[in-house]
């Protein structure tokens, strides 16, 4: 695995893009999506990836736990010195962090899937619950019926407390 991550963009003598960052399992994984994916995705899942596994001193993908996602995390809101190319002000890009992180979900969701390999579970949490009871009244309300066979107009409904 010696150069992971590096990033090589080759194409077939077909015109197919492929790109490789020097893992087996990683490349396995964007020859999957290459199969399923516009070419652009795959250009985003590619890089995103090189950019996951370059925060992570190019650690084994089958190494990475929860930990190291929260560091790649802090890691992509940490770097203020980013200059806007419209404004010339500084600032925090935070555009490409939920697509990297989306990326590497992808990955691990690829992996476990799988099932050929050490990884048993995906590292990257989903759906963390951020509020506790309370909020706005908005975040509150729930739409029954809609989409679940009661009709399409459905009703709204208050959500019933938990417990």
């Amino acid at each position: 695995m010696s150069g992971f991550p590096c990033l090589v963009r080759s194409v077939s003598g077909l015109g197919e893009v492929r790109y490789s960052p020097g893992d087996r399992l990683v490349d396995w994984y964007l020859v999957y999506v290459a199969g399923r994916a516009r070419p652009n995705t795959l250009r985003a899942a590619a890089f995103d990836l090189k950019a996951f596994f370059t925060v992570l001193a190019g650690k084994d993908p089958v190494e990475v736990a929860a930990a190291d996602v929260f560091e790649f995390l802090a890691h992509q809101r940490g770097d203020r010195s980013v200059v806007g190319w419209r404004t010339g002000s500084p600032g925090c890009r935070r555009g490409r962090s939920p697509g990297g992180l989306s990326s590497v979900a992808r990955l691990y969701a690829y992996l476990v899937a799988r099932g050929d390999t050490s990884v048993r579970a995906n590292p990257v949490l989903r759906g963390l619950s951020t509020r506790q009871q309370g909020g706005s009244r908005a975040s509150r309300m729930v739409m029954r019926g809609a989409g679940c066979g009661y009709g399409s107009r459905g009703s709204w409904a208050r959500r019933r407390p938990a417990g």
